[in-house]
């Protein structure tokens, strides 16, 4: 049988660090949630290029809003990748998607849903680079619409059940989704321990 050393070294780093438990511990709600959200971005999407293909015939962006659209993700990025990564450190989660501890440093100073900010703006860039101008405006309309009911009906809620009066406070002087893009951009420049 086949057997090198790098590999299975790099195996049980990736198992030690995502243990497979934790993959699979899901909060049922978010999975509820996230399984929503792929079929509302899969058909926004597909109902996007139908009408821009085949029904109205639409003519492609140029290169270059093309090109912002890729550059606009991978900077995009980097947001989703901090949100994420301060939740796993900081937010005690027992379950994928569910934060027993509010987090108001770093980038949760400038905005208190900063990682559906991030989603959002990851959308609105992809359907520049998908190219299509009626592509854009249905994932961009879908996409925000979903994030601002979403938190505005369920997320601040279920944020105001879990931390109680110092989410009140929070709430006060954290914007809920645009927050100052100068604070954002500062906050990711920092690490994460400051």
């Amino acid at each position: 049988m086949w057997h090198n050393p790098l590999f299975d070294k790099v195996i049980n780093y990736n198992f030690k660090f995502y243990n497979l438990k934790n993959i699979m511990a899901v909060c049922s709600k978010c999975r509820k949630r996230l399984i929503l959200w792929t079929i509302l971005t899969a058909l926004s999407i597909v109902v996007g290029l139908l009408l821009d293909l085949y029904f109205i015939k639409t003519k492609s962006f140029p290169v270059y809003l093309r090109i912002t659209g890729f550059t606009g993700i991978f900077l995009v990025h980097f947001l989703l990748k901090r949100t994420g990564k301060l939740l796993r450190i900081f937010g005690e989660c027992e379950l994928w998607g569910w934060s027993t501890k509010l987090i108001i440093i770093n980038v949760y100073k400038c905005a208190r849903h900063p990682h559906h900010l991030g989603v959002g703006l990851f959308m609105t860039f992809l359907g520049f680079l998908i190219g299509y101008p009626i592509t854009l405006v249905i994932i961009t309309i879908t996409q925000w619409l979903w994030f601002f009911l979403f938190v505005i009906l369920i997320e601040e809620k279920e944020c105001l059940e879990k931390f109680g009066n110092a989410y009140i406070e929070y709430k006060k002087n954290t914007p809920m989704l645009f927050g100052n893009p100068v604070c954002i951009i500062k906050e990711l420049l920092r690490p994460i321990n400051s």
